[in-house]
């Protein structure tokens, strides 16, 4: 300790000993004493003099971690053993890089093979959705033609006015033709061919229908070998379309073309009818299916017979009296479909009760007949074992009372 020298001669005192002083970290100054400070030690104030270490270098501290750390060794030898860098074998290659070491050549061919595959895929579905449009778009044409070629007939070439006079004399009406029938020379070949194909494609419809199972057995002519079936439209036009285009067709323009000439003439017993609903029906018969009937219900000797065929009663389609009253049919049209070979000999057609008409069977030939009034005998098909002779049919349209 160094005493406390006058005010004058302090100052130079402190700076003499803080320059000779080796040891000391820092020092603090008070009036009556000059004594070491440690930094940041308790006795340290905002005051203090700090003076720091110095810092060891990079290179020292580099030196320091070394001996710390325990000392390696390592062999070469194995370094000596393994191969230089431009010696070096691949190994198996990866997807991509085998792939990669496919000349360009092979991969572009292997790509556009893929492509070729991928495009004859696409291109098969084209076609075969470019396919069901055409068929659906023919569709759609050929059941505009029916309809418009039935309207056409019923409109342009049918005797609407001699239809109504016999409806109203005789109760029936008889025509020929109605749908392949040339209505003049200039349309002869198109409507003749459009006629005769629609009541082929007809006739056709009535056998598939029956080879589908699609036609009920009429039990109450058992021994007679027919069958018939509703012309409903709907889910079932697929079986049927150009009957149902058929009956779509005359129910529409008939009723309202018959109707208007029943005032004209003043047959004002006839009862108007209905020009947005009918009854549609057909009736089949198959030579194979009475013939093997008749095996069962008589004798062998008479079943190959047309002979053993009974004869049928008269009536109305309304039944009695009381069915009339009941039943709301007033005008039956049967259209009849046959092969072109169909003659009288093959049976089938109608017998009036009134005049004692006979009317054959033929090919497009349609039937008017009062369903209430006109009493007629549905006479038996007989057909023949030679081909398209076996089988022959009719298209029935009921039209309501309006």
């Amino acid at each position: 300790a160094v005493s406390a020298p006058s005010n004058t001669m302090m100052i130079p005192t402190l700076l003499l000993a803080a320059c000779t002083a080796t040891n000391v970290e820092g020092f603090a100054y008070s009036p009556l004493s000059l004594r070491p400070i440690v930094a940041g030690g308790p006795e340290a104030t905002s005051t203090s003099i700090h003076m720091g270490k110095r810092k060891p270098s990079m290179k020292e501290r580099r030196r320091q971690r070394a001996k710390k750390l325990p000392s390696a060794t390592v062999d070469r030898g194995i370094l000596n053993e393994l191969p230089s860098v431009d010696t070096w074998e691949k190994t198996d290659a990866s997807v991509g890089s085998k792939r990669e070491s496919i000349p360009t050549s092979e991969v572009a061919e292997e790509d556009n093979a893929a492509i070729t595959d991928e495009e004859t895929s696409i291109d098969e579905e084209t076609e075969e959705t470019i396919a069901k449009a055409s068929s659906l778009v023919q569709a759609q044409r050929k059941s505009v033609d029916c309809l418009t070629h039935v309207r056409k007939r019923v409109e342009e070439s049918f005797p609407i006015n001699e239809a109504a006079k016999g409806l109203a004399e005789k109760g029936y009406f008889v025509y020929d033709g109605f749908l392949s029938k040339a209505v003049d020379a200039d349309s002869e070949n198109e409507d003749a061919v459009l006629g005769d194909e629609m009541i082929s494609e007809m006739f056709s419809e009535s056998s598939s229908m029956l080879a589908n199972d699609k036609m009920q057995r009429d039990i109450t002519r058992i021994a007679d070998g027919e069958f018939v079936a509703q012309i409903v439209g709907g889910e079932n036009y697929v079986l049927c379309p150009r009957l149902t285009e058929y009956v779509v067709s005359m129910t529409r323009h008939l009723p309202p073309l018959l109707n208007k000439e029943y005032d004209v003439i003043g047959a004002g017993d006839l009862p108007k009818l209905d020009s947005a609903a009918s009854m549609g029906s057909l009736r089949l018969y198959d030579r194979k299916t009475k013939l093997g009937t008749l095996s069962f219900l008589a004798n062998p000797e008479d079943a190959a017979s047309d002979d053993s065929v009974s004869e049928r009663p008269f009536g109305v389609v309304c039944g009695d009296s009381d069915g009339t009253d009941n039943d709301s049919r007033r005008l039956t049209a049967m259209l009849y479909l046959s092969s072109k070979e169909w003659d009288s000999s093959n049976g089938g057609g109608l017998t009036m009760e009134t005049d004692g008409q006979k009317v054959e069977a033929i090919r497009d030939r349609i039937v008017l007949l009062r369903s209430d009034e006109c009493s007629h005998r549905q006479e038996p098909w007989l057909g023949s074992d030679d081909s398209g002779l076996d089988q022959a049919s009719c298209a029935i349209v009921h039209f309501i009372q309006g």
